[in-house]
């Protein structure tokens, strides 16, 4: 009796444990370790343009795309020769600037646009060479100083930007420059030039943002190269929260220029109109060809 249940405990127990040995030898068990996953190839897709992720600072991640619908639809006229038009569906996707008279056709992929994006309030740029294109949270904006050749992204302080719904209306002029001195620390009586193509949101309250941009000359210390040129898209708030309440660098100085004082002042008594434009963006969804 003793021996069969000696027999019996072999079986049970030596005899798997020696089938799993041949079996793993000749048909091994697949590893534990996670497959790696196949990145996923860009592929030709009817009806759609494929873009490749870009970084701040111009990178291209070659990894990350996405696609883009070829359809458009006109969203804003400048006059019969200027036009935006957006590139995407359902509101969504780039903007294209057209320039039927000087040839110039411009995709703008500084920013994916949504119809949260797309400004609401009335919108009006009658500048020639000055073209910018606000958002309606007034996070940022871009625009072109040569007429819609290229366009750059300028971004709006959080201390400047405002709910859509407090804008009255944006207006994109063709100024004349504003000259005036830096002061930092480390860069004390550093001249500046406002650049003279101005963007102003004005808001219902009568208070206006000032969207431009600045060049100033600096000492690089590191390379020791002096006269150098800095270019900065911004935007500043000309109200006593900027005056009271932030370190605004140049800006902070610029609010007290008369020449600035004075062009705030008359933007805020500027009628827009006669205009050949239209007074606002307009996107309908599913609309687009």
């Amino acid at each position: 009796m003793k021996q069969k249940i000696t027999q019996l405990l072999i079986m049970l127990l030596v005899v798997p444990v020696v089938l799993v040995v041949i079996l793993s030898t000749f048909a091994p068990f697949p590893s534990t370790e996670p497959m790696p996953l196949m990145r996923p190839k860009p592929l030709p897709k009817e009806g759609y343009q494929l873009f490749y992720y870009v970084t701040n600072n111009g990178f291209v991640v070659k990894n990350s795309f996405y696609y883009v619908s070829k359809k458009r639809q006109v969203i804003y006229r400048y006059d019969a020769d200027r036009y935006l038009e957006l590139q995407g569906e359902n509101c969504s996707g780039f903007i294209w600037y057209h320039d039927d008279k000087n040839n110039i056709h411009t995709l703008i992929t500084k920013r994916f646009y949504t119809a949260y994006h797309l400004p609401k309030f009335n919108y009006y740029n009658p500048g020639k060479q000055y073209i910018a294109i606000p958002t309606n949270d007034l996070s940022d904006f871009v625009f072109s100083v040569d007429g819609g050749r290229h366009f750059i992204k300028a971004m709006v302080s959080p201390m400047a930007a405002v709910p859509g719904e407090e804008v009255d209306y944006f207006i994109g002029v063709d100024d004349s420059p504003i000259e005036d001195t830096y002061y930092e620390p480390e860069k004390p009586n550093t001249p500046i030039t406002i650049s003279g193509n101005t963007g102003y949101f004005v808001l219902k309250n009568h208070e206006v943002i000032f969207g431009a941009s600045y060049r100033y000359n600096r000492l690089d210390y590191e390379n020791g190269l002096s006269n150098y040129q800095i270019f900065y898209p911004s935007a500043a708030f000309s109200d006593k929260r900027v005056r009271d309440g932030s370190k605004f660098g140049a800006y902070k100085k610029l609010l007290n220029n008369k020449e600035y004082q004075l062009r705030v002042n008359s933007i805020k008594n500027l009628k827009p109109e006669p205009y050949q434009g239209w007074d606002k963006i307009r996107c309908e969804v599913g609309a687009e060809r």
